[in-house]
């Protein structure tokens, strides 16, 4: 998968889990930017393992 459409997607879901959990003493912005790197990597490490099973 895209790498640019993994961003894309992180982003979407980030927005979505930002409106539901609150973390405290983050703001907003610093709250989408968290959850917008661990979905990204956590994207990345599912793709990967994909990529890697479909080879073998």
């Amino acid at each position: 998968m895209n790498n640019e459409l993994l961003k894309i997607l992180a982003q979407e879901l980030a927005t979505k889990v930002n409106s539901i959990v609150n973390i405290p003493f983050l703001t907003e912005e610093d709250e989408e930017i968290f959850f917008q790197l661990v979905i990204l990597n956590v994207l990345q490490i599912v793709m990967s393992k994909f990529s890697k099973d479909s080879v073998n």
